[in-house]
């Protein structure tokens, strides 16, 4: 988890190049460090990868050249690429972001996606920031720029043995998906994981076999993709969606199938989902909107747990545990299922450490197993009175 610090000055234009996509103007012949920005109007992937060769290549997450540079990254097969973070001075004027929020924004840059380098601008909050940063990663800071971890020396296939063990349980017709395999690896795995959390629900009878189920699938999962790329951020895991919507989805169409008879009774509730499944896939991943009160309340809880545990888990594990929903008891179940594969979407972000998913799926998981005695204590004393 170590990184370097960027500042504006040490972009001279030379060795340290500020590389816009959208101008026609080439590289400078004595460029070292090559930071893309813009939009790649002038330029192809492979064009440039073939310039970049043995110079360090710097991709600026969120950017609008970002996905360009991941692919110049792929095709340059050197390994010298770096990811940065940074907020600009006008973001932070529009979001109002004091040196607080700043400073949750750079430290979750480095311990939820492993970026190698902080750029931080000419801003009066600069050499704090680099004070608490530098604090709060004592010992982890390293001269510009911090190179990208190394893949791990063992195999990567050992790790996909569980989601097969596990799905051929469930159905061997799912196997099916290795007919994937010649024409994409990256398509293979994932269909492979995602039919997995099918299994993990599915052919587990006890509830808590379900979650070590899932929890064992999805280190599986980081761990099979625990290569250069991955690692790095610059391939991501294909069924993140896919993964979100398949168990939950199932379940609920499941229960509308077997009530049918009173398919009207139902209705309002096909009307509901739409909207309802629409907001929770736009807010999962980093682009998904936040309000400013959300936003202080997640830094709170990121001060004092470290790391922010999913809201989902949170809400959806209280009713993976209740029980006595009666005809209704498909839509608790479907609604519970999400904290299960929240939890799998945790693990779907290779470049987040390991240990710091297995620490915020098991805050999850705590607090949401205390919301549900909770619950139960509540509801069992409300039914008692009445």
């Amino acid at each position: 988890m170590e990184f370097s610090f960027l500042f504006d000055d040490m972009i001279d234009g030379k060795r340290v190049v500020l590389f816009d996509l959208s101008s026609r103007k080439d590289l400078p012949p004595e460029a070292e460090i090559v930071i893309l920005k813009g939009e790649p109007l002038f330029w192809e992937p492979q064009e440039l990868a073939e310039k970049l060769k043995g110079k360090w290549l710097g991709i600026v997450e969120f950017d609008p050249s970002y996905d360009f540079a991941r692919k110049v990254a792929l095709l340059k097969k050197d390994g010298l690429f770096f990811r940065v973070h940074t907020v600009k001075p006008e973001e932070i004027e529009k979001l109002n972001l004091d040196e607080e929020a700043l400073f949750h924004r750079y430290k979750r840059a480095v311990l939820e996606r492993s970026v190698e380098v902080l750029w931080i601008r000419d801003i009066d909050e600069k050499e704090l920031l680099v004070q608490r940063l530098s604090s709060y990663f004592k010992g982890k800071v390293v001269p510009f720029p911090a190179p990208p971890e190394s893949e791990p020396p063992f195999p990567k296939w050992i790790f996909l043995i569980p989601p097969i063990l596990m799905i051929t349980s469930l159905n061997p017709l799912l196997l099916s998906v290795v007919f994937v395999l010649p024409f994409s690896r990256e398509w293979f795995v994932s269909l492979l994981f995602v039919s997995g959390t099918l299994a993990a629900y599915f052919v587990p009878k006890k509830k808590w076999l379900k979650v070590l189920s899932f929890l064992l699938l999805s280190i599986s999962l980081s761990l099979s993709l625990s290569d250069l790329y991955h690692l790095n951020g610059i391939l991501d895991f294909r069924g993140v969606k896919l993964s979100l919507v398949l168990l939950p989805g199932l379940l609920f169409l499941s229960g509308l199938w077997k009530n049918r008879r009173n398919w009207k009774k139902y209705l309002p509730l096909l009307f509901l989902a739409i909207p309802v499944g629409f907001y929770y896939l736009m807010r999962s991943g980093n682009s998904g909107w936040v309000l400013e009160v959300e936003r202080k309340f997640r830094d709170w809880l990121e001060s004092v747990l470290m790391v922010r545990p999913r809201f989902k888990e949170i809400v959806c594990y209280p009713f993976f545990w209740l029980e006595g929903f009666r005809e209704y008891d498909f839509l608790r179940e479907s609604f519970g299922s999400v904290a299960l594969v929240s939890m799998f979407n945790t693990f779907c972000h290779v470049k987040t450490p390991l240990v710091v998913s297995i620490y915020r799926s098991a805050l999850g998981l705590a607090i949401g197993y205390a919301v549900f005695l909770f619950l139960k204590v509540f509801l069992n004393r409300f039914l008692t009175s009445k």
